[in-house]
């Protein structure tokens, strides 16, 4: 569900609340196509009373707005002739290999020039950016914020699960060729 409004009220400006509402839910008697899923008229006023409260729960946050912009900066790679070295242009700057190009999305409140020096170059030496690409965005990942880690089954019970599967088909197949 999306509110969007340009008139907020004061406490709320330059700010975005998600609320997470995927549970709030109630399976429909008979599907309509892909819709299987419904909310009632009691899970619209909590809905609408976590958005009313305005505070931070299990089921909303709170982030300022910059909080989800990026700049999609170009990264660059020098080409290499046969001999791996460094091809240059008339003026001496290497030429930049399109075939490696990348870009890193760089969160507006990261300066560019530091989260460079400390995530890319280490990895890339010769990696410079181009700033005449740059590109403001803005992302909501909903995973990021609401995300809850399930435990992986232990590996004993995943064992037992195979084996038992194993032996299930082993009489299949003795079943078969007999």
């Amino acid at each position: 569900i999306w509110i969007l409004t340009n008139r907020k009220s004061a406490k709320r400006r330059g700010q975005v609340q998600l609320i997470d509402a995927s549970s709030y839910h109630q399976p429909m008697r008979r599907s309509l196509g892909n819709k299987r899923k419904f909310i009632s008229e009691a899970l619209i006023a909590e809905i609408t009373e976590l958005y009313c409260a305005f505070t931070e729960n299990e089921s909303a946050r709170i982030f300022d707005n910059a909080a989800f912009g990026y700049t999609k900066v170009r990264v660059e790679r020098p080409k290499r002739n046969k001999k791996g070295q460094v091809v240059t242009d008339k003026s001496g700057q290497p030429k930049p290999d399109s075939g490696l190009r990348d870009y890193e999305k760089i969160p507006l409140t990261d300066d560019i020039e530091a989260y460079f020096a400390r995530e890319v170059q280490p990895h890339v030496p010769d990696a410079w950016l181009d700033r005449s690409q740059d590109k403001v965005g803005y992302e909501i990942s909903f995973n990021q914020y609401f995300y809850t880690y399930t435990p992986l089954r232990p590996l004993a019970e995943i064992k037992a699960d195979i084996l038992a599967l194993e032996q299930e088909t082993d009489g299949l197949l003795a079943e078969i060729l007999a």
